[in-house]
């Protein structure tokens, strides 16, 4: 759910900047998955527009068996608290008739209006109560005996105050991030499922498949919400269950079709997915995978994503300037979806990488300025250091140090549209910023 743009999970889900860019281009089609696995899995071009089909390499079954389920339960639900004083509310209204249970509610929902109004300066104010106990004096000996230079919390912007759109939900954008920040621990795909539950396919594979998703997402237009979504889910299912790689394009797709019918306003039917796989798999397989992973995921299918903390940590970062960098949003969306084919990145939370993404983004467009803040750590609540390894990480992806093929991300933020942001780089390295 996204408070700093939208909070519909249809509607508008890209910021004013990127709306008027979101224009039609022409189709790419490509077939590169026979020769990088050795004729081990054919992925075919996107949207066949000639009507040719490939055939398939012929291999050998895998059975699909299951690894046993490693998710533990999700939380049940909380306990509603009930105050005294709220009982003896709820009575008077009850002895009182309708007129005074009218006049309580009126009363509490004055209240709380008041209290929503200062929700913001309320946790700004507990939040900087800590540093503000220590004199300033102490601070500056402590930032001399470390080193570490400590921020100063007083210059944290309030990026939700002053906001008359009713869609970003101001008054509430804390309490939902807060939410939000602890439900990405819970539905999570394991970090290590290829050597624990997978037999047939390997990162390589997994690589091939989210590139091809990526070019496929670009062909449909379908907002960035659905592509991270469906790499969401297919690394949710392939934590528990084994698969063929002769089916792991079937997984794709299906898994495509469902992040669209979520996300999308109108999502393509099941009969494209048929078509984008050139008909390798019937209608029906289609839907047999749709019910398994369903089923498996118990329909869960609201989770915190990259994409939902790139969209405040990137208001956080647009706070320090005196208008939008346009550049910037590009350059950090970039970043981000760079790591969707790493399957090493899927040991950072979803928070942490969007965190980093804009930090990498920042000291890309400027190296002159310091690319963390108070306003940065008080949101995304990651000091410097805890973003080191990503950071480092996603600078290796941003240079292609491993000299990686699968060019579908490049190509798609190498277009005029984006502002060809995947040809910045910086000319200094970022690993002097971190620490020890």
């Amino acid at each position: 759910m996204d408070c700093s743009s939208s909070m519909h999970p249809n509607a508008n889900k890209e910021n004013v900047s990127t709306s008027d860019v979101q224009g039609g281009f022409g189709r790419i089609t490509r077939s590169r998955a026979k020769k990088a696995l050795g004729g081990g899995v054919s992925i075919p071009p996107t949207k066949p527009s000639f009507k040719q089909q490939k055939k398939r390499s012929v291999l050998q079954d895998v059975s699909n068996t299951s690894a046993g389920h490693i998710y533990s339960d999700l939380l049940k639900g909380g306990n509603i608290k009930v105050t005294r004083k709220s009982l003896k509310q709820c009575k008077k209204a009850a002895k009182g008739g309708a007129d005074v249970a009218m006049e309580i509610l009126d009363d509490m929902h004055t209240e709380k209006s008041k209290l929503a109004e200062d929700l913001s300066k309320i946790r700004m104010a507990e939040s900087l109560n800590a540093s503000l106990s220590i004199s300033k004096d102490e601070e500056i000996t402590e930032q001399q005996e470390d080193g570490s230079g400590a921020m100063d919390f007083c210059q944290v912007v309030d990026i939700d105050s002053n906001d008359k759109d009713p869609q970003c939900c101001s008054l509430y954008a804390a309490d939902i991030y807060d939410n939000i920040n602890v439900a990405e621990l819970q539905p999570r795909p394991l970090a290590n499922y290829m050597e624990l539950v997978q037999r047939d396919i390997d990162p390589s594979m997994r690589r091939i498949l989210i590139d091809w998703i990526v070019e496929v997402s670009e062909d449909y237009n379908l907002v960035p919400d659905t592509l991270y979504l469906t790499v969401n889910l297919i690394d949710r299912f392939l934590s528990n269950s084994c698969i063929e790689r002769h089916r792991l394009q079937l997984l794709g797709a299906t898994c495509m079709l469902i992040a669209s019918k979520y996300e999308e306003l109108c999502a393509p039917p099941v009969e494209e997915f048929c078509d984008i796989t050139a008909n390798t798999y019937t209608r029906p397989e289609v839907l047999s995978m749709e019910i398994q992973v369903l089923n498996f995921v118990q329909f869960k299918l609201s989770v915190p994503t990259t994409k939902t903390f790139l969209r405040r940590f990137l208001r956080a970062a647009q706070a320090s300037y005196k208008s939008p960098l346009i550049e910037m949003e590009f350059l950090a969306n970039y970043l981000a979806e760079l790591t969707l084919v790493e399957y090493n990145f899927l040991r950072f939370l979803p928070s942490l990488v969007a965190a980093s993404a804009v930090f990498l983004a920042r000291w890309t467009l400027d190296q002159t300025e310091d690319p963390w803040n108070p306003t940065l750590q008080h949101y995304t609540r990651y000091e410097v250091d805890e973003l080191k390894t990503a950071v480092l990480a996603m600078e290796e992806l941003q240079l292609n140090t491993s000299g990686c093929t699968l060019t579908t991300t490049r190509e798609k933020y190498n277009q005029p549209k984006f502002k060809s942001v995947a040809k910045l780089t910086s000319p200094k390295r970022v690993s002097p910023l971190f620490s020890g």
